[in-house]
């Protein structure tokens, strides 16, 4: 369960000094008159500019935790994709976790105890991490974005590059005889 922030209870606070509960209730859950489309308008209009403001008023650590819970639920979508987008994998995510906490490769590859030219290949896609690594990106994380999740990346990473690299599938096909015949 996620925990709302110092400045989400302040607006929500701020929202119920404004409105009653059935206000709120109209607002969020029942769909708009006709009549009101105008208003509706402005409305929408004016949440939007308080979004904005509360985005630009954001610490720097709030950014950082904004930007780690984006990346977490963009990896929960991506290894529970059927047809994954393949620009989305391992390396991608990692390159983003590390780029979310405003750090040079340098100073991550410190922080998780590896070589930088080591963390260079995971991220390259150039050496497999070992479980270890996926468990100090774990404990990087403070539990955020389990290893397991890590590791389903990896092989979700070979799954999309089995699925989509025709040319193996043809030069492996010379090697093939006497393929099973089914009858479905």
């Amino acid at each position: 369960m996620r925990v709302a922030t110092k400045r989400e209870l302040k607006v929500i606070k701020k929202l119920f000094e404004q409105y009653t509960l059935e206000e709120l209730a109209d607002a969020f859950v029942f769909p708009i008159h006709p009549d009101d489309v105008e208003q509706a308008e402005k409305d929408l209009q004016e949440f939007r500019e308080m979004r904005q403001r509360e985005i630009a008023n954001r610490t720097p650590e709030e950014v950082k935790q904004s930007r780690m819970l984006a990346i977490k639920y963009q990896i929960l979508n991506y290894i529970d994709q059927i047809d994954p987008q393949k620009h989305w994998n391992f390396e991608y995510f990692l390159s983003e976790y590390i780029r979310a906490q405003n750090k040079k490769d340098k100073e991550f590859a410190e922080d998780v105890d590896v070589k930088p030219y080591v963390l260079s290949q995971y991220m390259n896609g150039h050496r497999t991490p070992p479980k270890e690594f996926l468990v100090r990106l774990e404990l990087h994380s403070n539990g955020l974005i389990p290893a397991s999740w890590w590791l389903r990346l990896v092989q979700k990473s070979k799954e999309v590059e089995l699925m989509q690299d025709t040319a193996i599938r043809e030069q492996e096909s010379k090697h093939v005889k006497n393929k099973i015949e089914l009858a479905l």
